[in-house]
C-alpha cells in the first residue's frame, strides 16, 4: 500500500504522479515554473509532457528535465523516509528540496550561470532571462 496512507496500491504511476500527498508535490512545481497542466497517467509520458511544457526551446527543455528528475528523486526519498525512518516531510518542504538540488545541479553542470538560488527560487525561467 502506499506509503502516503491512501489506500491505494503504490504503484509508479500512484506513488510519482496520482497519490493525494506525492501528486501534489507536481502541482506545486508547476505554479512554480509558470504553466498549467493535466497530468497523464503513465510516467514516461509525463515526462515528455513534462520537458516540453515549456516549449521547444533546448535551453528550457534541459532545464526541465534536471528539474523533473530532481522532483522523481527527491519523492523517491520522501517515500522511503517515510516507509523506513517514520519521518514526513510536507509536499511544501518537498519542492523546496527539489527547487535546492536542482539549482545545485545545474550550478555544478554550467558554472557560469549568472543566478543565485534567491532567483532560481522565484523563478527558475526568469531568472535565467528565458521565461
Amino acid at each position: 500500500m502506499c506509503v502516503a496512507g491512501c489506500d491505494f496500491v503504490e504503484s509508479s504511476p500512484h506513488l510519482f504522479l496520482h497519490c493525494n500527498i506525492f501528486g501534489s508535490v507536481w502541482h506545486l512545481i508547476y505554479g512554480w515554473i509558470g504553466v498549467s497542466v493535466i497530468s497523464p497517467y503513465y510516467v514516461p509520458d509525463h515526462f515528455n509532457q513534462f520537458v516540453y511544457c515549456g516549449g521547444i526551446g533546448k535551453n528550457r527543455r534541459s532545464i526541465l528535465q534536471v528539474i523533473w528528475y530532481a522532483a522523481v528523486w527527491e519523492i523517491w526519498k520522501e517515500r522511503n523516509s517515510r516507509l523506513f525512518k517514520g519521518k514526513e516531510s510536507p509536499p511544501l518542504q518537498v519542492v523546496e528540496r527539489i527547487k535546492s538540488i536542482s539549482y545545485m545541479w545545474l550550478k555544478a553542470k554550467h558554472t557560469s550561470l549568472p543566478f543565485q538560488l534567491h532567483g532560481w527560487w522565484l523563478s527558475p525561467f526568469t531568472i535565467l532571462g528565458i521565461g
